[in-house]
């Protein structure tokens, strides 16, 4: 060492092995908690987006079934096999409905001078809510179903009768009887169910026999 030059401490040359880890230590603490910060903020963000997509759903469905069920009609169908269809039924003799109706509005020729009557059916399959609808009253196939929501643990249905009485059949002696309103209760996978309640009709209860009557609609 020359005269002259300051003596340099052990510190003055670097930090000590313990120093490091220590840092190192601290270093790790705070990658661990922001990657928590940030997987946490990520799966909140995915769960409010299922959430949203999930009410979007049914509010989709909901405004759908009320437009279907606004136009049902008392008018009794035939089915491609020439089978008699009541206007409004449980979806017993529909295999894979909850429930199917007639309804006017569903005008497949482009001629909305003559508003056609056809069919509906809301069904429950492999855990989602389907739609199936035909373009005509009578005779016709029906087009392939679509999903409306999805992921659902269960699905009933259950209808009003003039009496005010709900009750989960509709096999009325009637075929032309259609029910006051409908309640449509869905359950998703992990979540609380919802219910919807729709009115049927007009509830003025016009009836149609056949393609005579089409014009009254």
């Amino acid at each position: 060492m020359t005269a002259g030059t300051p003596a340099r401490s052990a510190h003055s040359s670097g930090f000590t092995l313990v120093e490091l880890l220590v840092a190192l230590f601290i270093f790790s603490l705070i990658s661990v908690a922001g990657v928590g910060l940030l997987r946490s903020s990520s799966d909140s963000q995915l769960a409010i987006k299922e959430k949203l997509t999930g009410q979007a759903a049914i509010s989709r469905t909901a405004n759908l079934l009320e437009a279907d069920l606004a136009q049902a009609v008392a008018r009794n169908v035939r089915d491609v096999s020439g089978g008699s269809r009541a206007a409004f039924s449980d979806g017993s003799g529909e295999q894979g409905a909850l429930f199917a109706f007639s309804r006017t509005g569903l005008n497949s020729g482009g001629d909305n001078s003559h508003p056609s009557v056809g069919r509906v059916a809301y069904g429950f399959a492999n855990g989602a809510l389907t739609r199936t609808s035909w373009p005509m009253a009578d005779g016709s196939e029906a087009n392939e179903a679509a999903p409306l929501i999805k992921d659902l643990r269960e699905a009933s249905i259950r209808f009003r009768g003039d009496n005010g009485s709900w009750r989960t059949d509709w096999s009325a002696l009637d075929a032309k009887a259609l029910p006051r309103a409908v309640e449509l209760t869905l359950t998703p996978n992990g979540g609380a169910p919802y219910r919807l309640v729709m009115l049927v009709g007009s509830q003025l209860r016009t009836e149609l026999t056949g393609d005579e009557n089409d014009d009254a609609l």
